[in-house]
Order: structure tokens, then sequence, then C-alpha cells
């Protein structure tokens, strides 16, 4: 009994060899079904199916797969497959695959991709497949085409976000000869966080004492600033305010703190390759006397 045992192990054991010995390497076909699926903060989030073929009479088991999304060499986003996925014998399946894309990571190439109606993305990567005893690599080498302009304008948009990007403060103030007018000698400071030039087109400003009622001086840019990536600079503001309308709104508690809280509110234009993104601006002002 134990020898016919044994010879039954050895058989099984043989066929088991001769199996896994003919097991082929289950084949990359392509990515398909590329699409945007959202995008939130930074994150660019897509999704695609990972589509592969299992020549084998069984079935095998996808354990693991991760891939890399590149930019002209620039690694800026990743996938990965967390769960097992089963391979049918002799069957072709779509694995859906969600990528994570950095949008910060992109944000250099933003004028280019900007231009673009399909930028082309690098996909590398590999996935492991287990059959029987053996374990075989499926390499991922494939190039996909995305259209990131909406993402990356949304990205921008929050970038120039409210009261980030300009602020006020206060050089000197004084009357001019005729009495009744004062003069605001202020000055801007425009900062752009983002690794991008852009243009500062049309800048307007109104000053007010009260927001419910008129403004008591206006203010506009003469001509157009370039602003450098990262960077920031001054832009000087002659303010000139008509006494007589200040007298108009005036509130006691001006003579017992002895200065004047204004506030801004206005909106500046800025130009990104062709783009035109409307940047409202609010501010406070306390000058003194």
């Amino acid at each position: 009994m134990k020898t016919i045992t044994k010879i039954k192990t050895t058989i099984l054991f043989a066929i088991l060899s001769v199996i896994i010995s003919c097991a082929k390497r289950p084949e990359f076909v392509a990515v398909e079904n590329i699409a945007i699926l959202n995008s939130k903060n930074d994150t660019l989030m897509v999704g695609m199916d990972y589509i592969v073929y299992n020549p084998n009479n069984v079935r095998t088991k996808l354990r693991q797969s991760s891939m890399e999304i590149y930019y002209r060499d620039s690694l800026v986003g990743r996938g990965f497959l967390k769960e097992q996925i089963v391979l049918s014998a002799n069957d072709t399946i779509g694995i859906p695959v969600s990528c994570k894309i950095s949008l910060k990571s992109l944000s250099t190439f933003y004028p280019e991709l900007l231009t673009s109606e399909a930028s082309t993305f690098d996909l590398k990567g590999n996935g492991k497949v287990s059959f029987m005893l053996n374990s075989f690599s499926i390499v991922l080498d494939e190039q996909i085409d995305l259209n990131t302009k909406e993402a990356i304008l949304t990205q921008i948009e929050q970038n120039l976000d409210y009261g980030k990007n300009f602020k006020l403060r206060s050089i000197s103030s004084n009357k001019l000869p005729s009495l009744r007018k004062t003069q605001l000698r202020l000055e801007m400071e425009a900062v752009n966080r983002m690794p991008i030039a852009y243009q500062i087109d049309s800048l307007e400003l109104g000053f007010y004492l009260d927001k419910t009622k008129e403004s008591v001086a206006h203010w506009t840019l003469e001509k157009p600033y370039d602003q450098r990536p990262m960077g920031s600079q001054i832009i000087p503001l002659q303010v000139t305010l008509n006494n007589l309308d200040l007298l108009k709104q005036m509130k006691f508690s001006w003579l017992t703190d002895q200065k004047v809280n204004f506030t801004i509110l206005g909106e500046a234009q800025v130009l990104i390759e062709g783009y035109r993104f409307n940047v409202p601006i609010e501010d406070l002002l306390e000058i003194s006397f």
C-alpha cells in the first residue's frame, strides 16, 4: 500500500512538474479606456484598464501590479493594483487601475500642457503573476495621451486664490495744496506662488469706508506687469481721496482713535498662455493721522 501511494505521489509530482514547465508567461496586451476621473486639491485621478492575456489552460493570479507615470522623463504619478485578480484560462481580461498624478509635479510643464489638447505620458511598471509554484513578471512600457488642460486651469485658479496674491500696505499720506484732497502713497505686493510666469494685465481697486456705500477713491493699473515664477514684486500706488467725501462718511471713532480704516475691494486680471483669470481682491488698510 505504501508503495502504491508513493507511486501515485511520484506520478502526480511528475504531472505537476510537466504542467509547471509548460507554463507560459501571461502577456500584457494594451492600456485602454483611459479617462480622467476627477481632480481634487493638487491630485489628478486617472482611470484605465490594464489588459492582460493568460495563454495557459488553467487560471492564474495577478498578485500585484504597480506603475509609474512620467512626463518628459519626470515622475509625476503612480498607480497600484491593491487586490489579487484571477486571470481565467486562455482568456483576456481588463483590470481597472486607478492612478494619481501630482499636479504640483506637473506645474513646471503647465505652459506647454495648456497649449495641447492631448499630451503624451509614459507608463512604466510590472505585474507579478503566480502560476502553480511559478512566478512571472509582466513588464509595462506604454504611452498614453491625456488632456490635462481643464485640471490645470482649475489648479491655477486655486493658486490665484482670494486674498493671497495681492497685499496692500501704507507708505505715507499728505494733504494736497487745495486742502480738499489727500494723497495716499501705497505699495501693493504681488506674489506669484506658481513655478510659471504670468502677466498682471489689469488691476482695479476701490477704497471704501463702508462697503454698503460708494467708494471714496478708485485706482487703476496703468500698464501690465510681468510676474516671475515663484517671485514677488512691489507695485507703487498713488491714490487721491476727496476730503469732502470722507467727511460725508465720517465716524466719531476716527477722532478718538486718530486713524481711518479702509476696505479695499477690486479685481486683477492675470494672463497665462492666452488664458485670462479674474482674481478678486479684498484687503484692509489702516491709516493713522
